[in-house]
């Protein structure tokens, strides 16, 4: 499944998936007797599959949900609203290359501090933040990636206490 994610050419016939459920610790992120669900399902970027995603977004998405629902009975009919985003949108909304959502391909030669570092070596006042940037993806990673930014330009501009003014 994995080389299918990266290497394309087509979705994968089984998948992944990342379920994060935010009202557990923010209730208002949902109306008043409702909950929130967020689920991610790796992909293969623009740039490595031909996806129609015009026509393949929403069988997928039920596919998807016919999944969770082994888990998670009736699933399908307590669904108020729901919303798809592809490789398309991340593309399109997001400006993201290729419509990658994780940006470079996470193998040990692209990994953590092997990814582009938060101040460009080469072009001086460049600073780089971001999913494809130290120390990686995921919210965390983007998360701390800010801070490690900001921490570096903050040093460049002759501040020593950048450590406490980043956090």
């Amino acid at each position: 499944m994995l080389s299918e994610i990266f290497n394309g050419p087509t979705l994968p016939p089984d998948f992944s998936l990342y379920l994060h459920q935010p009202t557990v610790t923010d209730p208002s992120l949902a109306p008043p007797g409702c909950e929130s669900f967020y689920v991610l399902a790796p992909v293969p970027h623009l740039g490595s599959a031909a996806v129609d995603w015009q026509r393949e977004a929403a069988p997928y998405a039920d596919r998807i949900l016919a999944a969770l629902e082994a888990v998670l009975p009736g699933l399908r009919q307590e669904i108020v609203t729901q919303r798809i985003f592809t490789p398309i949108d991340f593309r399109d909304q997001l400006n993201a290359y290729q419509g990658s959502a994780f940006s470079v391909a996470p193998r040990l030669s692209q990994s953590a501090f092997f990814r582009p570092h938060n101040r460009d070596p080469e072009i001086p006042g460049l600073y780089i933040v971001g999913a494809g940037t130290h120390p990686g993806a995921g919210v965390p990673g983007v998360i701390n990636s800010a801070k490690a930014t900001a921490r570096v330009v903050l040093s460049d501009l002759g501040h020593s206490d950048g450590e406490a003014l980043a956090s």
